[in-house]
């Protein structure tokens, strides 16, 4: 099953398909990471197909987390 994530790109709409969730969600984070709106990441045209802008936002900031791992100082 394809997946989609759809972003904002100079005031346009996009849509990219991906063959699985996992590609579609690392996208989705690099694409928010570049600085874009994503707007949806799911299967379907119709908003109960997507996971949510919130979950969006939380799995992006878990991303971003494992991107950045924080620095540990030792003696």
């Amino acid at each position: 099953m394809t997946w989609r994530v759809q972003y904002s790109l100079n005031g346009a709409d996009i849509i990219a398909r991906f063959p699985t969730p996992e590609t579609a969600i690392e996208a989705a984070c690099q694409l928010i990471d570049f600085g874009h709106a994503v707007t949806a990441v799911g299967i379907g045209a119709d908003p109960a197909d997507s996971i949510s802008r919130g979950e969006i936002a939380k799995i992006y900031a878990i991303w971003a987390r494992a991107r950045k791992p924080a620095l540990w100082f030792s003696n």
